[in-house]
């Protein structure tokens, strides 16, 4: 497990790494960018929240004040705690936004392009009707008792 930053596998400093050497010039540039973005953030959710725990843990073994027999220090340690499982939960959520990124360029760009492709696939079989209102007359100028019709 070899890494630039000490103390960190290496998954996580790959995917820092393939993050910075994404351009933005295809859709697929767009949805690699949502797919490592979302590991990065699942990947620190799950560390940081780890980190808590054992920050919680080591912190609520303090001894403390003799009368209160280690209370004072579990309830302590939990709140140091708190702060990182609030960086984890945030993490999470960076994770969740480049997935919101790239469901939002879907239904903005792909799907209105999917559509209007789709309509003007439906329509090339069909001739344009003419003008037209009301019946069609069967082959004479108009109904009957209208002016230019036959009058029975």
């Amino acid at each position: 497990m070899s890494s630039d930053i000490p103390g960190t596998g290496t998954n996580l400093a790959k995917l820092f790494a393939a993050l910075e050497k994404i351009e933005f010039k295809t859709d697929r540039d767009l949805y690699n960018y949502a797919r490592i973005l979302r590991a990065i953030g699942l990947e620190l959710n799950m560390r940081v929240a780890m980190d808590a725990d054992v920050v919680s843990a080591i912190l609520s073994q303090y001894k403390g004040k003799w009368y209160t027999f280690g209370v004072q220090s579990k309830v302590r340690g939990k709140l140091v705690g708190a702060h990182l499982r609030a960086g984890a939960a945030a993490a999470k959520v960076l994770g969740l936004s480049g997935v919101k990124m790239y469901a939002s360029f879907v239904r903005h760009f792909i799907q209105p392009e999917i559509e209007a492709e789709k309509k003007a696939r439906e329509g090339k079989g069909k001739t344009k009707p003419g003008f037209s209102i009301g019946d069609k007359p069967k082959g004479e100028a108009g109904r009957a008792g209208e002016a230019g019709g036959k009058v029975a």
